[in-house]
C-alpha cells in the first residue's frame, strides 16, 4: 500500500482520527468528544479531543453533520486511515481454519473461486470479487481447421509451449476443407514465434499489402483471427459475491445502491478494476474517488492479486464496500485469502 503524504498531522490527531474511522466503521453514527475521551488510549479532556477535531476538520479529513455535533471521517480522512493508520491484526484461527477449507488443492479452481467468493462475502459483511486466474498467451505453433457439420468449424491452436486449445466457431458450409488446409497453410506463414494478437496484426497488414493476392474464405479467416484477439471474459471466470451484504449500510442510499447492483449484475465493469489489481503487488485500497469503476465511488474496494507470477498465471480476487468497512479485518482477509490461492495455484504448477 502506498503512503499517503498529505495532509501532514500530529501523532496525535492520527491517533484521534484512527479512534474516529473505528467508531464510525462500527456505529455508523458520528463520534462526539466524550465517546472519544471514554474509548481513546490519549489521556485528553474533552476540550483537548475537541480542539484536535476542529484542525481535523480544517484539513479536510472530518466533517460534521449539521444536525449533530459529532465527526465523521470524510473521504480524505477515510483514504488517509486506510493508507497510513490502519494496523492490521492476525486473523482469528477459525477465519483462517473457515477460508482453508475453501481453499485446497483437491478441488478444480472454479470450484474454489465460488467457495471463496462465497465465504469471503460472508465473512467481511461486504460484497467479495474473485477473478479467475489467466495465463498470458504464450507463442503459436501452428492452427488446423477441421470441418465438423454444417457451418461449425472446430479450431485446433497448438503454442509452442505444447497446449493446445479448441475451439469451435461458424464457417460456412460452402467452404469445403481443401479450402480450410489452405487457410491454415497460409496462417502458418504468420504463426512463428508470434501469439495470437501478434499474428492478427501481421495478417492484417498482410492483407492490406497484398489484398488482390488473398481470397474471401482468407478473409474470414483473418476476421475469426481478430475475434479471437479481443480479451473476452465468460461469466464464469469473474464470481461476485454477497451483494445483498451492502443493504446493511443505511448511508448506501437506494438510488446509489441500485447502481451498484447494477454494476455486480454487468460483471465486466468490475473487470477493469480487478484487471488494474494485477498490475500491483500486495493489498491495493482504492476509496471513493479512486476507483477506476465510477459508479463505485461511493464505496472502497480493498483488492490483491494472487498466483503465479513466474509462469504469468493471475488473478484477482477483493471486497467492496462502504468507506466505513472494517479495514483491519478486511485487509486481513483478502492478504491472507490471496497467500491460500496462491499457494494452491503454485501446487497445481509444480
Amino acid at each position: 500500500m502506498t503512503k499517503q503524504q498529505k495532509p501532514q498531522i500530529t501523532e496525535r490527531a492520527e491517533r484521534i482520527l484512527a479512534d474516529v474511522v473505528n467508531s464510525y466503521s462500527q456505529t455508523g453514527q458520528p463520534v462526539g468528544s466524550k465517546v472519544l475521551v471514554e474509548t481513546s488510549k490519549l489521556n485528553l479532556s474533552p476540550a483537548s479531543v475537541r480542539n484536535v477535531m476542529q484542525d481535523l476538520e480544517k484539513q479536510g479529513l472530518l466533517t460534521h453533520p449539521h444536525t449533530s455535533a459529532g465527526r465523521i471521517p470524510t473521504e480524505e480522512g477515510f483514504r488517509y486511515y486506510a493508507t497510513n493508520l490502519v494496523e492490521v491484526d492476525d486473523l482469528d484461527s477459525s477465519v483462517k481454519k473457515e477460508l482453508k477449507a475453501k481453499v485446497t488443492s483437491g478441488k478444480n479452481i472454479s470450484d474454489i473461486i465460488t467457495d471463496v467468493s462465497d465465504v469471503v462475502g460472508e465473512i467481511t459483511g461486504c460484497a467479495s470479487l474473485v477473478v479467475a486466474p489467466k495465463k498470458q498467451a504464450d507463442p503459436l505453433e501452428q492452427v488446423e481447421f477441421i470441418r465438423l457439420s454444417g457451418d461449425r468449424v472446430l479450431v485446433v491452436i497448438v503454442t509452442a509451449g505444447g497446449e493446445i486449445e479448441n475451439r469451435v466457431i461458424n464457417v460456412p458450409a460452402f467452404i469445403d476443407t481443401k479450402e480450410l488446409n489452405n487457410a491454415s497453410k497460409e496462417m502458418k506463414k504468420f504463426l512463428a514465434g508470434q501469439t495470437l494478437d501478434q499474428a492478427r496484426e501481421q495478417m492484417i497488414e498482410a492483407i492490406a499489402e497484398q489484398r488482390g493476392r488473398v481470397n474471401e474464405m482468407i478473409d474470414q479467416m483473418m476476421a475469426a483471427a481478430n475475434e479471437w484477439g479481443q480479451p473476452t471474459v465468460s461469466d464464469g471466470a469473474m464470481v461476485v459475491a454477497g451483494s445483498t451484504n451492502l443493504f446493511q449500510y443505511p448511508e448506501i442510499v437506494r438510488e446509489k445502491l441500485q447502481n451498484l447492483v447494477k454494476i455486480f449484475e454487468e460483471k465486466r465493469l468490475l473487470m477493469a478494476l480487478m484487471e488494474e489489481v494485477k498490475h500491483g503487488d500486495g493489498v491495493r485500497i482504492y476509496i471513493g474517488k479512486d476507483s477506476p469503476v465510477s459508479k463505485a465511488g461511493d464505496c472502497s474496494v480493498v483488492a490483491s492479486s494472487y498466483g503465479c507470477k513466474s509462469n504469468n498465471i493471475i488473478g484477482t480476487l477483493g471486497v467492496i464496500g462502504p468507506m466505513r468497512m472494517d479495514y483491519k479485518k478486511t485487509i486481513g482477509i483478502v492478504n491472507y485469502t490471496s497467500k491460500l490461492l496462491t499457494s494452491v495455484l503454485q501446487e497445481g504448477t509444480n
